[in-house]
């Protein structure tokens, strides 16, 4: 997949390519998201003995979902609870469609206002949640988030160079 991003970044990078998530059964999820977002199921990934990820796609926007059983992965991580994947819709009617859709498909749906957008987010089978944000204009500085609300000043001491120095 070539890529030429529109924009010059700090980085030089274009963005996410890939996201992967560890689930407890492997053709539920990947219907689950090819269903819901309607990817292309386009890799496969094996121990010899049976299929143990696969990888769906939606190359128009450059992106994959692979999925790995999560029996397989070290430590057997669990993200129920979580949003690892959080998607931009182009605007509001968009989102509105896919919650639409999910609607039709049974998926459950639930939605807010964040500082990074207004979003809406999607429990797939593990419940692991697809967030879908719009309007993401995102925080003009540094935005921290705990259980009682949003704070502006970092908490976490990084070693190293300081950020934005190169």
């Amino acid at each position: 997949m070539t890529t030429t991003p529109s924009t010059t970044t700090r980085s030089g990078l274009a963005g996410v390519v890939q996201v992967t998530v560890p689930v407890s059964d492997l053709a539920r999820s990947a219907a689950w998201y090819r269903d819901l977002l309607g990817l292309t199921y386009v890799r496969e990934f094996g121990d010899g003995e049976r299929v143990t990820g696969c990888a769906l796609a939606d190359w128009s926007a450059r992106y994959l979902i692979a999925l790995r059983l999560r029996d397989t992965i070290e430590g057997s991580p669990d993200l129920r609870g979580e949003h690892p994947i959080v998607l931009e819709a182009v605007d509001e009617a968009a989102a509105e469609r896919l919650r639409a859709h999910a609607e039709e498909l049974g998926v459950p749906v639930t939605g807010g206002k964040h500082a990074d957008g207004t979003w809406l987010e999607f429990p797939d089978p593990d419940g692991i949640a697809l967030r879908v944000v719009h309007s993401a204009g995102g925080p003009a500085g540094f935005l921290g988030v705990d259980r009682d609300g949003f704070y502006d000043t970092p908490r976490l001491a990084l070693p190293g160079v300081a950020a934005g120095a190169r």
